[in-house]
């Protein structure tokens, strides 16, 4: 983890004991966001199109360990706490229930444009450069009442939580009308039903 109250943003991963540029605005890695999400474009050409987020030419080899580390940064892994597990000590992973998607930078790119403009007056669109993970930190703190919070705060509401049923059907007419496209895969389906798929 850094803390990006005293240390630089990355402008580098490092993987198989080097270091490698890369390129950090956040329209480059939101493009990659599009084409990751993309269905009809290949897992091998994904790889080959994070690889190009380097700067370096002839491109190195693609080793695991320089595909990780690009899925890292472009995570943002780094800006999250995550707690040490003790050495022997093995902590079970139950997999998390598969629910839709909550936020779309597609679908949901106006809101993202106007929140930062109300929030922070910055307007993504004339701006000549912003670090992929300053935009996710500044996402990141988005306010509730901005629009992208609302939006996902309603994708995500559990309507078996609530008891006023007038509220239920408000939510509930909310969701569907923001509702973003979302289908099961044959993992995700096999992953419901333990494996046995």
């Amino acid at each position: 983890m850094i803390n990006i109250l005293h240390e630089s943003f990355p402008d580098s991963v490092r993987a198989d004991g080097r270091s490698y540029p890369v390129q950090t605005d956040f329209r480059r890695w939101l493009r990659f966001n599009d084409l990751n999400a993309d269905k009809n474009i290949q897992a091998n050409e994904k790889i080959i199109a994070l690889v190009m987020f380097l700067k370096q030419r002839p491109l190195p080899h693609i080793t695991e360990n320089l595909v990780s580390e690009l899925l890292a940064f472009y995570r943002a892994d780094s800006l999250e706490y995550r707690p040490e597990q003790d050495e022997g000590e093995e902590e079970e992973q139950e997999m998390p229930p598969i629910r839709p998607p909550v936020f779309n930078w597609c679908i949901d790119a106006r809101y993202v444009l106007g929140d930062f403009r109300q929030f922070y007056q910055i307007d993504l669109i004339n701006i000549d450069y912003l670090h992929w993970w300053k935009f996710m930190s500044l996402f990141a703190a988005l306010p509730e009442e901005s629009q992208c919070s609302k939006r996902m705060a309603y994708r995500s509401a559990d309507l078996s939580q609530i008891k006023n049923e007038a509220e239920k059907t408000r939510i509930r007419k909310i969701q569907r009308a923001i509702m973003l496209p979302f289908e099961y895969d044959d993992e995700m389906i096999g992953d419901m039903f333990g494996g046995i798929m």
